[in-house]
């Protein structure tokens, strides 16, 4: 061994080392640009995740927006009440009372739908349903792929064993990737963002007639309308087909999950008591399902 060379080397390398740091030193100098205190302490206020769910392609983006007054204390949604109060003592504002939503799946298929034909393509939502609008016999249905599951950038989604996104209500801030993402979310309502304090989600986007809808899924919503009936706060109605809950009116009484016949009513959100894994396509049939006002609700449809 040449100890020699090796002294060479390492003399080399820490002489390149050297030259390096002072150049890049002399550079970030040269080229510092000064940031504007107010962008600064609002950036400092941001959560830094650069989800881009505010519609701004990093957070630093963000907070130049809302430093010249172009963009309001709340524009940051997956910080929700915490950062908007931060924001607004930088900006010297008064605080603003921020809607907390979540991402709410509405379907309940997976593998309780049926398959038009045998998809072998590139495992995307969005790649499957360019074929023919997708593998799904229902045309509204969850293709089961993920896109979703990839883009959330707070891993508050994963799927289960039915092929369907489950929703960390935990982690999701309600950013709304989710919902771009999905080729089926804003175009055909498969995903939604609804209040945090959401007790119960439809889990069908159909809007197919009846008998298709059964044919293709077993977990449809059929329009029958007992929750309709059932409801004692006028919560829930059937509105082109298809049970639509009305959150501002829901008292969390849990009697359309009751007496749905499909099952295709869950109980999510903090009624739930339990994790989403655990209620999401389940309807009441989970350990400490206590619907508060079901019994008489079925009484009164019952008489009517």
């Amino acid at each position: 061994m040449d100890v020699v060379l090796i002294l060479k080397a390492v003399g080399a390398l820490s002489l390149i080392g050297a030259v390096s740091a002072i150049l890049l030193g002399t550079a970030a100098q040269k080229f510092h640009v000064d940031v504007d205190p107010k962008v600064q302490r609002v950036l400092d206020a941001l959560p830094g995740a650069n989800c881009g769910a505010c519609g701004n392609p990093s957070c630093f983006g963000a907070a130049e927006g809302i430093a010249e007054g172009r963009l309001p204390v709340t524009t940051c949604i997956a910080g929700g009440q915490e950062v908007a109060d931060a924001i607004a003592e930088a900006m010297g504002q008064d605080a603003c009372a921020v809607a907390a939503v979540t991402s709410c799946r509405h379907c309940g298929g997976g593998t309780n739908a049926k398959l038009a034909y045998a998809y072998g393509g590139v495992r995307s939502c969005n790649a499957a349903s360019k074929l023919a609008g997708g593998s799904l016999l229902c045309p509204y249905g969850c293709l089961g792929y993920g896109d979703c599951v990839r883009a959330c950038p707070f891993d508050a989604m994963s799927l289960d064993e039915r092929g369907l996104p489950i929703v960390d209500l935990v982690k999701c801030t309600g950013c709304g990737i989710c919902v771009t993402e999905c080729p089926r979310g804003k175009s055909g309502n498969l995903l939604e963002l609804i209040p945090v304090t959401g007790t119960v989600a439809v889990r069908c986007s159909s809007r197919d007639k009846i008998k298709a809808r059964r044919d293709s899924c077993t977990m449809s919503c059929i329009a029958c309308k007992k929750c309709e009936k059932a409801c004692p706060s006028d919560a829930i109605h059937v509105i082109d087909m298809l049970a639509v809950v009305d959150y501002e009116k829901c008292t969390a009484c849990l009697s359309c999950v009751a007496v749905c016949p499909q099952n295709c009513i869950d109980v999510t959100g903090r009624a739930s008591k339990q994790p989403a894994a655990v209620t999401d396509g389940a309807a009441g049939s989970f350990a400490g399902f206590a619907p508060t006002l079901a019994t008489v609700a079925l009484e009164e449809a019952d008489e009517a």
